[in-house]
């Protein structure tokens, strides 16, 4: 018998052919928000699970490979950090076994509007091509102009329950070759445009930091955090991602530094005079 929840609002919550659901997250602050909502949720399945990453940047292709991309930005950012993972698919191996011990009979993923947790969505089902499960999508609207699931508070994410619908095969085929596309290419930075994923150049943005960057000595870290907020709402960028195309154009002569380049709080930067600053593109 298909179970009916009824919420404070009056939404009904219904858990259409499962009764045992696992919900997924992308990133350590969006899984906290989905399991604090659950936790205020009587009568749902509390089982959440976390892959810990950013998709909207890095190869894809190969588990090893993404972990020493991940481990080099991470010592670029601040030279304290590191990335401890050995394979950053290891997550998704730790689902299948969870599915498996766990009996669960559909997975719930959470999602939002932008180029990470589109990726996320994608992946997910390329992962789970082969498994029965159901596979359930909640896709959160924006929040202040912010397209993501850890923008929204719990109570919120506790009313998008009733919106969850499970994909249909031709929907899981479709998102896992589309995740096959952009796994093969080379470049190492996606977009999600017109509700497609696109690779682009990594230097894409790059022209956020040389407007964000003056003629005169500024912090590193507030630039990154200028760069960052010029970004569009689908398609935020980390202040990993950027730390790492700084370091880029530093060492391209685009922009000087001054101070120890441990960590971007550390050291100051500045155009430099002698060449003309590429302009910013805002797409």
């Amino acid at each position: 018998m298909k179970k009916v929840h009824v919420m404070k609002n009056g939404a009904s919550l219904a858990s259409n052919s499962f009764d045992n659901p696992l919900h997924l997250a992308l990133g350590d602050s969006a899984a906290g928000c989905v399991r604090a909502a659950l936790a205020i949720s009587p009568g749902i399945s509390q089982s959440a699970m976390n892959i810990p990453d950013d998709l909207s940047h890095g190869p894809l292709d190969d588990g090893v490979a993404r972990a020493e991309y991940l481990r080099a930005i991470y010592r670029e950012f601040d030279d304290r950090w590191d990335y401890e993972q050995t394979d950053a698919f290891a997550p998704w191996l730790e689902l299948i076994k969870r599915l498996d011990r766990d009996r669960h009979d559909a997975v719930v993923i959470w999602t939002g509007e932008n180029v990470s947790e589109a990726t996320f969505l994608a992946m997910a089902c390329d992962r789970l091509a082969e498994r029965s499960e159901q596979i359930v999508q909640i896709t959160v609207p924006g929040n202040h102009g912010r397209n993501y699931v850890a923008v929204h508070a719990p109570e919120e994410l506790r009313s998008f329950f009733a919106s969850w619908r499970s994909l249909s095969d031709k929907e899981r085929a479709g998102l896992a070759q589309d995740f096959t596309r952009i796994r093969e290419e080379t470049g190492l930075l996606r977009r999600w445009q017109h509700g497609q994923l696109i690779g682009i150049a990594v230097d894409h943005y790059d022209g956020l930091l040389l407007k964000a960057c003056g003629a005169r000595w500024s912090l590193a870290a507030r630039v990154i955090g200028t760069a960052m907020g010029h970004c569009d709402p689908a398609n935020s960028l980390s202040d990993l991602f950027f730390s790492t195309r700084l370091q880029a154009l530093i060492a391209a002569g685009e922009i000087q530094a001054d101070g120890p380049q441990s960590s971007i709080r550390d050291y100051a930067i500045k155009r430099n005079p002698s060449l003309s600053a590429r302009s910013a593109t805002f797409m």
